[in-house]
Protein backbone atom coordinates (compact mmCIF):
# COMPACT_ATOMS: atom_id res chain seq x y z
CA UNK A 1 0.00 0.00 0.00
CA UNK A 2 1.30 3.24 -0.74
CA UNK A 3 1.09 6.14 1.82
CA UNK A 4 -0.67 9.08 0.23
CA UNK A 5 0.75 12.07 2.71
CA UNK A 6 -0.85 15.90 2.19
CA UNK A 7 -0.88 17.91 5.73
CA UNK A 8 -3.71 20.59 6.31
CA UNK A 9 -2.27 23.27 7.89
CA UNK A 10 -3.00 27.48 8.03
CA UNK A 11 -0.78 30.41 9.49
CA UNK A 12 -2.34 33.38 10.54
CA UNK A 13 -0.86 36.88 12.08
CA UNK A 14 2.64 38.40 12.25
CA UNK A 15 5.16 38.18 15.33
CA UNK A 16 6.34 35.66 17.31
CA UNK A 17 6.00 32.08 15.98
CA UNK A 18 3.44 29.95 18.14
CA UNK A 19 2.86 26.60 16.73
CA UNK A 20 -0.20 24.85 17.83
CA UNK A 21 -0.08 20.97 17.78
CA UNK A 22 -4.29 19.52 18.63
CA UNK A 23 -4.44 15.95 20.67
CA UNK A 24 -5.83 12.56 19.95
CA UNK A 25 -8.52 12.91 17.20
CA UNK A 26 -8.71 16.77 17.30
CA UNK A 27 -8.08 18.90 14.87
CA UNK A 28 -6.82 22.62 14.01
CA UNK A 29 -10.60 23.70 14.36
CA UNK A 30 -9.67 22.68 18.15
CA UNK A 31 -8.03 25.83 18.77
CA UNK A 32 -10.54 28.05 16.63
CA UNK A 33 -11.42 30.62 19.62
CA UNK A 34 -7.38 30.81 20.66
CA UNK A 35 -6.24 31.32 17.70
CA UNK A 36 -8.32 33.99 16.43
CA UNK A 37 -7.29 35.69 19.45
CA UNK A 38 -3.34 36.04 19.97
CA UNK A 39 -3.00 35.92 15.83
CA UNK A 40 -4.19 39.65 16.11
CA UNK A 41 -0.60 39.44 18.44
CA UNK A 42 1.61 36.68 17.04
CA UNK A 43 2.15 34.46 14.44
CA UNK A 44 0.14 31.53 14.74
CA UNK A 45 0.53 27.89 12.98
CA UNK A 46 -1.85 25.53 13.20
CA UNK A 47 -1.50 22.04 11.55
CA UNK A 48 -3.59 19.18 11.29
CA UNK A 49 -1.79 16.27 12.84
CA UNK A 50 -1.36 13.10 10.07
CA UNK A 51 -4.90 11.04 9.72
CA UNK A 52 -6.70 14.21 11.37
CA UNK A 53 -8.65 16.98 10.42
CA UNK A 54 -8.12 17.88 6.91
CA UNK A 55 -4.61 15.94 6.66
CA UNK A 56 -4.85 13.55 4.61
CA UNK A 57 -2.48 10.08 5.23
CA UNK A 58 -3.61 6.77 4.57
CA UNK A 59 -2.71 4.59 7.43
CA UNK A 60 -3.48 0.66 7.69
CA UNK A 61 -4.78 -0.64 10.62
CA UNK A 62 -1.85 -2.62 11.79
CA UNK A 63 0.59 0.12 11.69
CA UNK A 64 1.82 2.31 14.75
CA UNK A 65 2.07 6.02 13.95
CA UNK A 66 4.63 7.07 16.67
CA UNK A 67 5.10 10.41 18.18
CA UNK A 68 8.65 10.70 16.34
CA UNK A 69 7.37 10.31 13.06
CA UNK A 70 4.91 13.19 13.38
CA UNK A 71 7.30 15.25 14.77
CA UNK A 72 8.93 14.97 11.85
CA UNK A 73 6.35 15.54 9.82
CA UNK A 74 5.35 18.99 11.70
CA UNK A 75 9.16 20.04 11.43
CA UNK A 76 8.89 19.82 7.83
CA UNK A 77 5.69 21.97 7.50
CA UNK A 78 8.14 24.61 9.91
CA UNK A 79 11.18 23.85 7.35
CA UNK A 80 9.23 25.20 4.06
CA UNK A 81 7.59 27.79 6.18
CA UNK A 82 10.81 28.92 7.15
CA UNK A 83 9.84 29.11 10.76
CA UNK A 84 13.28 28.90 12.46
CA UNK A 85 12.38 29.27 16.10
CA UNK A 86 8.75 29.07 17.73
CA UNK A 87 6.88 28.91 21.09
CA UNK A 88 5.05 25.13 21.09
CA UNK A 89 1.75 24.39 22.34
CA UNK A 90 0.40 21.05 22.34
CA UNK A 91 -2.39 19.43 23.69
CA UNK A 92 -2.28 16.03 25.42
CA UNK A 93 -0.74 14.13 22.71
CA UNK A 94 -0.14 17.58 20.69
CA UNK A 95 2.32 17.76 23.86
CA UNK A 96 3.86 14.83 23.39
CA UNK A 97 4.75 15.62 19.42
CA UNK A 98 6.06 19.00 20.48
CA UNK A 99 8.30 16.85 23.19
CA UNK A 100 9.89 14.51 20.50
CA UNK A 101 10.88 17.96 18.27
CA UNK A 102 12.70 18.93 21.44
CA UNK A 103 14.85 15.87 22.10
CA UNK A 104 15.94 16.25 18.50
CA UNK A 105 15.74 19.90 18.13
CA UNK A 106 15.68 21.69 20.86
CA UNK A 107 17.40 24.79 18.83
CA UNK A 108 13.84 25.25 17.70
CA UNK A 109 12.14 26.30 20.71
CA UNK A 110 11.82 29.61 22.23
CA UNK A 111 9.24 28.21 24.82
CA UNK A 112 7.26 25.12 25.23
CA UNK A 113 3.66 24.72 26.91
CA UNK A 114 2.10 21.10 27.82
CA UNK A 115 -1.53 22.01 28.01
CA UNK A 116 -3.04 19.11 30.06
CA UNK A 117 0.06 16.80 28.76
CA UNK A 118 3.27 15.28 30.40
CA UNK A 119 6.63 13.86 29.85
CA UNK A 120 6.38 10.76 31.19
CA UNK A 121 5.34 7.21 29.43
CA UNK A 122 2.60 5.63 29.91
CA UNK A 123 2.31 3.32 32.96
CA UNK A 124 1.66 -0.61 32.19
CA UNK A 125 -2.00 0.26 33.69
CA UNK A 126 -2.64 2.94 30.42
CA UNK A 127 -1.05 0.78 28.07
CA UNK A 128 -3.75 -1.80 29.15
CA UNK A 129 -6.26 0.75 28.62
CA UNK A 130 -5.08 1.71 24.90
CA UNK A 131 -5.41 -1.35 23.66
CA UNK A 132 -9.10 -2.16 25.54
CA UNK A 133 -9.67 1.56 23.91
CA UNK A 134 -8.92 0.22 20.58
CA UNK A 135 -10.83 -3.34 20.80
CA UNK A 136 -13.94 -0.49 21.78
CA UNK A 137 -13.16 1.97 18.60
CA UNK A 138 -13.03 -1.98 16.29
CA UNK A 139 -16.11 -3.38 18.03
CA UNK A 140 -18.80 0.15 19.05
CA UNK A 141 -16.73 2.98 16.95
CA UNK A 142 -19.80 5.63 18.05
CA UNK A 143 -19.61 4.25 21.55
CA UNK A 144 -15.82 4.71 21.48
CA UNK A 145 -15.92 8.40 20.42
CA UNK A 146 -19.16 9.20 22.92
CA UNK A 147 -17.80 7.46 25.96
CA UNK A 148 -13.78 8.73 24.98
CA UNK A 149 -15.02 12.57 24.69
CA UNK A 150 -17.36 12.99 27.45
CA UNK A 151 -13.99 11.84 29.91
CA UNK A 152 -12.51 14.77 28.36
CA UNK A 153 -14.47 17.68 29.97
CA UNK A 154 -15.31 18.94 33.78
CA UNK A 155 -17.49 16.11 35.21
CA UNK A 156 -19.22 18.21 37.28
CA UNK A 157 -20.05 20.46 34.50
CA UNK A 158 -21.09 18.50 31.97
CA UNK A 159 -24.65 19.45 31.74
CA UNK A 160 -23.49 23.22 31.10
CA UNK A 161 -20.70 22.41 28.35
CA UNK A 162 -23.26 20.21 26.05
CA UNK A 163 -22.26 22.85 23.25
CA UNK A 164 -18.41 21.92 23.70
CA UNK A 165 -19.03 18.36 24.04
CA UNK A 166 -20.74 18.30 21.01
CA UNK A 167 -18.67 20.19 18.71
CA UNK A 168 -15.18 17.86 20.07
CA UNK A 169 -17.12 15.10 19.10
CA UNK A 170 -18.09 16.26 15.67
CA UNK A 171 -14.14 16.95 15.30
CA UNK A 172 -13.43 13.79 17.12
CA UNK A 173 -15.93 11.36 14.32
CA UNK A 174 -13.99 12.59 11.34
CA UNK A 175 -11.59 10.73 12.41
CA UNK A 176 -10.75 7.54 10.80
CA UNK A 177 -10.46 4.41 12.54
CA UNK A 178 -7.29 3.31 10.95
CA UNK A 179 -5.66 6.67 12.49
CA UNK A 180 -7.01 5.97 15.63
CA UNK A 181 -5.67 2.91 16.14
CA UNK A 182 -2.18 3.74 14.50
CA UNK A 183 -2.19 6.86 16.99
CA UNK A 184 -3.15 4.57 19.89
CA UNK A 185 -0.09 2.05 19.51
CA UNK A 186 2.03 5.24 18.78
CA UNK A 187 1.06 7.15 22.33
CA UNK A 188 1.75 3.78 24.01
CA UNK A 189 5.19 3.21 23.32
CA UNK A 190 6.06 6.36 23.18
CA UNK A 191 9.57 7.67 25.35
CA UNK A 192 9.60 8.66 28.44
CA UNK A 193 11.06 12.16 28.14
CA UNK A 194 11.35 13.69 31.50
CA UNK A 195 14.92 14.18 31.15
CA UNK A 196 14.31 17.19 28.80
CA UNK A 197 13.07 19.21 31.80
CA UNK A 198 16.84 19.41 32.97
CA UNK A 199 18.49 19.41 29.59
CA UNK A 200 17.03 22.06 27.47
CA UNK A 201 16.96 25.70 28.38
CA UNK A 202 14.03 27.09 26.81
CA UNK A 203 10.82 27.83 29.26
CA UNK A 204 8.25 25.30 29.57
CA UNK A 205 4.73 26.10 31.04
CA UNK A 206 2.28 23.40 32.51
CA UNK A 207 -1.24 24.31 32.31
CA UNK A 208 -3.00 21.16 33.99
CA UNK A 209 -6.74 20.71 34.92
CA UNK A 210 -7.78 20.30 38.70
CA UNK A 211 -10.65 18.25 37.43
CA UNK A 212 -9.33 16.32 34.86
CA UNK A 213 -9.56 12.67 34.83
CA UNK A 214 -6.52 11.82 32.07
CA UNK A 215 -3.38 13.17 34.07
CA UNK A 216 -3.37 13.55 37.58
CA UNK A 217 -2.93 17.02 38.77
CA UNK A 218 -0.26 15.89 42.02
CA UNK A 219 1.47 13.93 39.67
CA UNK A 220 1.77 16.89 37.01
CA UNK A 221 2.90 19.19 39.85
CA UNK A 222 5.65 16.67 41.15
CA UNK A 223 7.35 16.26 37.24
CA UNK A 224 7.46 19.89 37.18
CA UNK A 225 9.62 19.68 40.39
CA UNK A 226 11.92 18.18 38.31
CA UNK A 227 13.79 20.70 36.00
CA UNK A 228 14.44 24.32 35.11
CA UNK A 229 12.60 27.38 33.71
CA UNK A 230 9.45 25.36 34.60
CA UNK A 231 6.22 27.20 35.75
CA UNK A 232 2.79 25.20 36.67
CA UNK A 233 -0.71 26.77 36.19
CA UNK A 234 -3.74 24.57 37.37
CA UNK A 235 -7.08 25.65 36.27
CA UNK A 236 -10.67 24.42 37.41
CA UNK A 237 -11.26 22.60 34.32
CA UNK A 238 -11.19 18.99 32.95
CA UNK A 239 -8.40 18.14 30.19
CA UNK A 240 -10.16 20.36 27.89
CA UNK A 241 -8.99 23.85 29.05
CA UNK A 242 -9.03 25.70 25.38
CA UNK A 243 -12.37 24.77 25.39
CA UNK A 244 -13.91 24.92 28.52
CA UNK A 245 -11.69 28.46 29.42
CA UNK A 246 -10.56 29.70 26.51
CA UNK A 247 -10.49 32.66 27.92
CA UNK A 248 -8.58 32.09 31.23
CA UNK A 249 -6.19 29.77 28.65
CA UNK A 250 -5.46 32.74 26.44
CA UNK A 251 -5.04 35.13 29.26
CA UNK A 252 -1.89 32.00 30.67
CA UNK A 253 -0.40 31.89 27.10
CA UNK A 254 -0.12 35.36 26.74
CA UNK A 255 1.38 36.16 30.10
CA UNK A 256 3.57 33.19 29.36
CA UNK A 257 4.85 34.54 25.72
CA UNK A 258 4.87 38.42 26.69
CA UNK A 259 7.14 37.31 29.82
CA UNK A 260 9.65 35.82 27.60
CA UNK A 261 10.02 37.45 24.05
CA UNK A 262 11.08 41.03 26.35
Amino acid sequence: MTNICKINFKIKGEGIPIVLLHGFMESLEIWNYIYRSISTKYKVILIDLPGHGKSIFTLEKNMIFTMEKAAEMVKKILEKKNIQKAIFIGHSMGGYIALAIAEEYPEMFLGLCLLHSTTESDTLEKKKSRIQSIQLAINNYPLFISTSIKKLFHYEKLSFLQKEISFTKKIASHTHINSIISFLKGMSIRKDRKFLLKTTGFPKLYITGLYDLILDKKKIYEETKNGNQIYFVAIPTGHMGHIERPKKIIKILENFIDFYSK
